[in-house]
Formats: structure tokens, C-alpha cells, sequence
């Protein structure tokens, strides 16, 4: 580990087209609670010179690992950004696969992708699609995907040194 600033991952922020949709359909499907949406007007340096910034934005109470919804009232400082203004995905382990699979789809998230069948169940992990935040996705792996993860990671942090808490237990 380098002497520079301490940086430490504590949230995945995801731009959404209606905060107060995206907290319920998200709320719902992932569990998650939310504070008091909050609204902010500032200017930003952009890539093509000082934006006015306004956006409505809220942090999910459980974490660590946090998730922020912003949703963007004036998109302009973000329309240029290199990449676009989305994230590609979160990634939840569970127990029951299908089960969990299910859950998102009974509440409006489609499926796209998923491991191959085995009688019937998907297996090994499914990705899918929220449309209150166009471009990101939901990927469920299942408990089996998540141990080697874990192990794979924990192995690598053994070997260099770095304490390992697992977030799969």
C-alpha cells in the first residue's frame, strides 16, 4: 500500500430518471431503506467550462457498501462525462438463485442474462435490468459463485499482505 490519502470504497452511486420510483421499485427488490432525499444546486467544472448542477439525490441506511440514487434535474454536467453518466451494475450473492431471480422479476426486473438451465433453474448468476437507471443492471450470483469469489479474493489479499473480511458470510 502506497503513502498517499486514504481512499476507501463506500458507495456505488447510480443516476436514475425518477429518485422517488427508483426508491421504491430498488427499495423494494433489494431491501433497502433510504434517507430523506436530499436536493442540491451547485456549479461544477466540467469538461466544457462551469455548469449549474441541480439534483435530488439519497444514500441507502444499510451499508457498508452504500448505494446513492441521484437523479438529475439539469443533466447538463454530466451529459459529456467520458463513459456516459451510468453504472453498469451491483452485484448481490444469495442463497436461492431462482428464488431471489424470481423476487426482481416479479417486481418489474426483466431478466437478460443468466447462467445455462439445469432442470429448469438458473444457475451460477443472472443479471437484470432496472429501468429507473438505464444502463445498470442487477447481478444476482448464487452462494456457490460467491465461495469461490471469496476464497479467490481472500487468497490474493493473504498473499499480499492485506487483511481480508469476507462480505459473502
Amino acid at each position: 500500500m502506497g503513502t498517499g490519502p486514504l481512499l476507501r470504497l463506500y458507495h456505488t452511486g447510480m443516476i436514475v430518471n425518477d429518485l422517488d420510483k427508483a426508491m421504491v421499485q430498488m427499495g423494494g427488490a433489494l431491501g433497502l431503506l433510504w434517507a430523506p432525499p436530499k436536493e442540491a444546486r451547485t456549479p461544477l467544472l466540467c469538461p466544457d467550462g462551469v455548469r449549474d448542477r441541480h439534483v435530488r439525490f439519497t444514500y441507502s441506511l444499510q451499508g457498508p457498501h452504500f448505494v446513492e440514487l441521484l437523479e438529475q434535474i439539469d443533466a447538463a454536467p454530466y451529459l459529456h462525462l467520458t463513459g456516459g453518466r451510468y453504472i453498469h451494475h451491483l452485484g448481490y450473492f444469495t442463497d436461492d438463485l431462482p428464488a431471489a431471480a424470481a423476487a426482481l422479476e416479479s417486481q418489474g426486473y426483466r431478466r437478460e442474462l443468466s447462467g445455462l438451465p439445469e432442470d429448469g433453474r438458473i444457475t451460477r448468476a443472472s443479471f437484470h435490468y432496472n429501468p429507473e437507471a438505464p444502463g445498470m443492471w442487477i447481478e444476482l450470483v448464487s452462494h456457490e459463485i460467491a465461495a469461490e469469489i471469496g476464497d479467490w479474493i481472500a487468497g490474493a489479499a493473504a498473499a499480499a499482505g492485506v487483511p481480508f473480511v469476507s462480505p459473502f458470510e
